[in-house]
């Protein structure tokens, strides 16, 4: 799929060397239509055609901020191609800075693909965003972080479609955006991103869709931001819609399963590890102190991995999580991204 002239999406339209900016409407609440924000930058010359997508989650303010650079920075002039950008998804959730869940119905958009055009709003949200704005494109990335309470370390996922020349171009991109860790989905495992996501629907309806991760916790850090940017600009040098070379920063590792270290006793959390630390099996990783000061428990991990997701929340209940890991291993040869490999040491 190429630009072929005038790019249409609903009622916005913009022609070769355009960029454009409007709103898809849709549904009705009551204080008025559902709208979504959406920008399209048409190229003058043929190139892939490109959707970003951020603010799924909308108070994962990372990779909104990095949408709105990337699309600053984009010239129609010289572009290759067409990005077509979404850089909030979720207006109402956005508004009532609300996290994980719409204020209106309820519904976490990113657990509910396909949606549906008869459902509730965010069901018809979603499958909006994935019949007019993803299926008009070649290749998506849909860019997320952690959300409140969340502390995240950067990743790219991909769902396996069994379709070889599509997986091999997801594998592609997300080995590009991500500057560690990728995770390669199958159906049922227990790795990201999983079935009922966007990208895994876009994946399967034929769109190399990739989940791109960077950033948490409700902030705007210009690092986070810094990782979303980079990514995605190494993804369009890839498909040569800018101009310049595409870079791997050394050694990748790819995720094999992850799980969850949880508090077995309710109190004050002390951690002792963050994101990005290699946790050894049997290391603290926190501890619990009851009201009185008193530590009750030493929460220790199960496994050696990597610590990818903290908990920010101080006070905890038994069984809430305080560390999620992930488990991996060096990522193995892969023809299409190693030529672009910068050849530095990792410690992990």
């Amino acid at each position: 799929m190429t630009n072929q002239g005038c790019i249409t999406i609903a009622n916005v339209r913009a022609a070769r060397g355009e960029i454009t900016r409007g709103f898809i409407e849709i549904g009705e609440t009551l204080t008025g239509p559902i709208q979504i924000p959406v920008v399209l930058v048409n190229g003058i010359a043929e190139g892939p055609v490109l959707c970003l997508t951020s603010g799924v989650h909308a108070t994962e303010y990372a990779p909104i901020d990095a949408v709105f650079r990337l699309l600053d920075g984009l010239d129609p002039q010289t572009l290759r191609g067409t990005v077509i950008a979404v850089p909030v998804v979720s207006m109402h959730m956005f508004a009532a800075r609300c996290g994980f869940v719409s204020p209106i119905d309820g519904l976490n958009p990113n657990k509910i693909a396909p949606g549906s055009a008869a459902g509730s709003s965010t069901e018809v949200l979603v499958h909006t965003l994935l019949t007019q704005v993803i299926a008009k494109s070649q290749y998506h990335v849909d860019l997320h972080a952690g959300d409140f309470g969340e502390m995240l370390m950067p990743f790219a996922g991909y769902s396996l479609s069994g379709n070889a020349e599509q997986d091999w171009e997801g594998e592609a991109l997300a080995r590009l955006f991500t500057p560690l860790l990728f995770s390669l989905a199958r159906e049922g495992g227990t790795i990201p991103p999983f079935a009922g996501s966007i990208c895994d629907e876009a994946s399967r309806r034929g769109v190399v869709s990739v989940l791109a991760e960077s950033g948490g916790n409700g902030t705007l850090e210009e690092g986070d931001a810094d990782v979303h940017v980079h990514g995605i600009r190494n993804i369009m040098r890839y498909l040569k819609m800018i101009d310049g070379a595409p870079s791997v920063s050394g050694p990748q590792i790819t995720a094999t399963d992850r799980a969850i270290t949880r508090a077995s006793r309710a109190g004050l959390v002390r951690l002792k590890v963050a994101i990005g630390d290699a946790v050894a099996q049997n290391q603290v990783v926190a501890e619990i102190c009851n009201v009185f000061g008193q530590v009750t428990e030493i929460v220790r991990a199960q496994r050696a991995g990597i610590a990818g997701l903290v908990w920010a929340h101080k006070a905890v209940n038994a069984g809430d999580p305080i560390v999620r890991c992930w488990y991996t291993q060096p990522a193995p040869p892969f023809p299409r991204t190693d030529s672009y490999r910068q050849h530095t040491s990792t410690t992990r």
